[in-house]
């Protein structure tokens, strides 16, 4: 992901939008090093206090979390070098308003990746069938999705912004669909997290199926891993 946005080597401000604990927002800081400040922002105070806890065990002083909403953020415009969203934007109950507020903290020249889930493009002709709505249906409901959009669609509310400039769209389904069922036989090879809390068996074996539901949806071309890089215009003004 770091390779496909073309970010500088070194840039001076990043932002993780949707951090979750913080493992992307680690990631950066070890690759990018003490020159370079990231940001991670995260709805959960729980994500805060464990990523800052890993990032300090792992002795990186060049990161810091905040609990933040993605969709309204608290930061200045034209802050960032580089945001970064990795696997957030399928959680945002407002995508074009997710794609603005990042784009606004951007700084002209800075760029902007990101990695989301998306589901194939509909047309007039190619409209989903009732058997695909229904998919899509319990891929929102099991694991709580607003609704996904087509990484097509992403690219329009990028460009939409009037703002940003070589916008490049991929989708990277076959390197990811691996992952899917690996996470699925993580589970059956070491069963002893489970097994040891008997509680959660239940929402685990929902979880499985749901993780064989997301890779057969992405297999048949349903569901596609959208990439997703701009460059915001050196004279782009303040939004």
């Amino acid at each position: 992901m770091l390779e496909f946005s073309g970010a500088p080597a070194a840039p001076a401000k990043v932002l993780d939008v949707g951090c979750g604990i913080g493992g992307t927002t680690r990631y950066l800081a070890r690759k990018f090093g003490d020159a370079t400040s990231i940001t991670g922002i995260t709805l959960s105070p729980n994500q805060v206090r464990r990523g800052t806890q890993l990032a300090a065990d792992k002795g990186l002083g060049n990161c810091s979390f905040k609990v933040m909403d993605a969709l309204a953020m608290e930061f200045p415009d034209n802050s960032f070098d580089l945001v970064w969203a990795c696997e957030s934007g399928e959680h945002m109950p407002d995508k074009k308003r997710y794609v603005e507020e990042m784009v606004r903290v951007l700084k002209p020249g800075g760029t902007l990746v990101i990695a989301t889930w998306c589901q194939r493009e509909t047309t007039a002709d190619t409209p989903f069938t009732a058997q695909e709505t229904d998919e899509l249906r319990f891929l929102y409901e099991e694991w709580s999705h607003p609704y996904f959009i087509s990484v097509e669609e992403y690219g329009r509310l990028v460009a939409g912004t009037g703002v940003m400039s070589n916008v490049h769209l991929e989708d990277w389904a076959r390197f990811t669909i691996p992952a899917w069922r690996h996470s699925i036989w993580v589970g059956v090879w070491d069963p002893w997290p489970v097994m040891i809390r008997p509680t959660v068996w239940y929402k685990t074996m929902r979880d499985a199926w749901c993780l064989e539901r997301m890779h057969r949806a992405f297999d048949k071309g349903l569901m596609k891993y959208g990439m997703i890089r701009a460059t915001k215009a050196m004279t782009a003004k303040t939004q």
